[in-house]
């Protein structure tokens, strides 16, 4: 890869997290339109990373193109995200049957992870937390050795999924803590060289992320404030 394409691919990736960021918290509501020559001149660069940035939102459906209209910011759409993660939960578990038996390095990979991951949570850092569980994941894959799963997973675009998930749990008042446990869980089952049970504890952690994208999570933080289950920190 040439240095200015290098170039050009940091700077996409910059300029997509800052545009999610907008998105999320509300800068760019739904119906906002983007344009590339506006967004050029506020990162000071030409409109080809933008361009790049916009196609790769789209793809993970925060914005839409209309013709005449250009980007539009479409905002979170719950139920394609649902849908990106029952693909996930085939695609991550048919990994680990492909995976096994599991070699040490892999389990030793993961469990640095996990590592990670726990001390983000202590440390209240939830984007590193995010970010750790990412590459938990990813590792799975590859440790199917199928390439073509590997570039499927990689075109849902799950550092911008996880930032979705990141902020919907700190909207909805919810707790990285049980998702820490049940990866722990499949850390065991990995290590007991069992598919099977491994299959079954990705699966739950997948479902416990897809809950929060329930219509009942809306009122987790309401009934915190009457008396109800407490409102956990992200953490």
């Amino acid at each position: 890869m040439s240095e200015t394409v290098l170039k050009r691919t940091c700077m996409r990736d910059r300029i997509r997290i800052v545009l999610v960021e907008r998105i999320l918290d509300g800068t760019y509501p739904a119906g906002t339109q983007l344009k590339e020559l506006v967004l050029a001149r506020e990162f000071n660069v030409s409109q080809a990373p933008i361009r790049e940035a916009l196609r790769e939102l789209e793809g993970s459906g925060l914005v839409h193109s209309e013709r005449f209209r250009g980007t539009l910011v479409r905002g979170t759409d719950f139920e394609e995200i649902l849908d990106s993660y029952e693909l996930r939960a085939t695609l991550e578990t048919r990994a680990l049957h492909l995976a096994s038996p599991y070699h040490g390095a892999l389990i030793a990979e993961l469990q640095h992870c996990y590592t990670q991951m726990r001390a983000a949570l202590a440390a209240e850092d939830p984007e590193r937390y995010t970010d750790y569980a990412m590459r938990f994941h990813r590792r799975i894959m590859e440790g199917s050795g199928n390439r073509s799963f590997l570039n499927v997973w990689d075109s849902l675009l799950w550092d911008v999924r996880g930032r979705i998930v990141l902020h919907r749990f700190v909207e909805t008042g919810r707790s990285f803590a049980p998702l820490l446990h049940m990866h722990e869980t499949l850390l065991g089952r990995l290590a007991a060289q069992d598919p099977h049970g491994a299959s079954e504890a990705l699966r739950a952690i997948l479902d416990r992320v897809c809950s929060a994208f329930a219509p009942t999570a809306e009122a987790r933080p309401a009934a915190a404030a009457a008396g109800g289950e407490p409102a956990a920190p992200a953490s």
